[in-house]
């Protein structure tokens, strides 16, 4: 569960004190095809984060949250998850009770390695997670046309 453990160093590396909140999965789910040979499967779960008596002001937390989920978890609506949602109280001193429930959905995949856990017709895999940091634009490399033929692009005029 990679992006909860990623979820969790946002907040206690970049935000909070981390013996000022809990971070936990709920509500997880599986999802699998049945059949002879595994290819892989994915997980949906409900990441919970609550936060008391801290000395952040909401927006300041959400800010780190979009900008999180602007590099994690840009296909959100593709996998049909909901918007993140929150609750806050706010006290005395500038510090307040937050707490965010954010949706996530993972992908594993087995890929063949000697030294893997799983053996399925005599060959060794390992289970990993699919979750990574989406690359930006600039990361990304300059988009080509190659044409094969005359014609294979329409006319631009």
């Amino acid at each position: 569960m990679k992006a909860l453990q990623s979820i969790t160093e946002l907040f206690s590396h970049h935000v909070l004190n981390a013996h000022s909140f809990d971070v936990w999965a709920e509500d997880g789910e599986l999802v699998c095809t049945q059949g002879q040979l595994v290819d892989g499967f994915d997980i949906t779960y409900t990441v919970n984060v609550n936060m008391v008596g801290v000395d952040i002001e909401p927006q300041i937390l959400m800010m780190h949250l979009v900008s999180w989920l602007n590099k994690f978890d840009i296909q959100r609506e593709e996998k049909g998850l909901a918007p993140p949602s929150f609750a806050a109280e706010l006290l005395d001193n500038g510090k307040c009770d937050i707490k965010l429930k954010v949706d996530i959905q993972e992908s594993y995949s087995l890929n063949e390695n000697a030294q893997g856990n799983w053996l399925q017709n005599e060959t060794r895999y390992e289970c990993v997670s699919n979750f990574t940091r989406t690359l930006s634009e600039d990361e990304l490399p300059p988009l080509e046309f190659i044409g094969g033929h005359e014609h294979d692009f329409p006319s631009c005029s």
